[in-house]
């Protein structure tokens, strides 16, 4: 494994296990003990965080191939998963820079109107990274 494999497997195993985490664990546990309102008060809270670290994460990776395959020798990695990761942060800013600011700017009522489109981005992002790091370690 090369420096290049390792930093791309950290960023989008660290960035699929956050996603995998916040979706399967972290939203439904608030939802179940907070109830709706409160819960979606919470997640509203980590959402922008939630999504920096996924845009941190993607370009990570897509900055280790860029530097690999350019300074390093490294082969190029397969079309496919810089695709994806590419639609995954992609997913990850509209979220951050578009759907939060509308969720922020429309009150206490956004979570309700706005979730359906924060679940389709995550979907986007984790079949992303995990198409990425499939095509890249199989």
């Amino acid at each position: 494994m090369t420096v290049v494999d390792f930093a791309v497997d950290l960023a989008l195993g660290a960035w699929l296990g956050s996603v995998v985490f916040f979706s399967f664990v972290a939203a439904p546990a608030l939802f179940d003990e907070l109830g709706k309102d409160r819960a979606g008060d919470a997640v509203n809270v980590v959402f922008p965080r939630y999504y920096a670290f996924g845009l941190g994460a993607g370009l990570l990776a897509l900055a280790s191939w860029a530097v690999g395959t350019l300074a390093l020798d490294a082969p190029e990695p397969p079309l496919v998963a810089v695709g994806a990761v590419v639609a995954a942060v992609g997913a990850n800013a509209y979220a951050r820079f578009v759907l939060i600011p509308k969720m922020e700017a429309a009150g206490s009522d956004a979570f309700a109107r706005y979730h359906k489109q924060s679940i389709v981005l995550n979907l986007v992002a984790l079949v992303g990274v995990g198409v990425a790091l499939g095509a890249t370690n199989l």
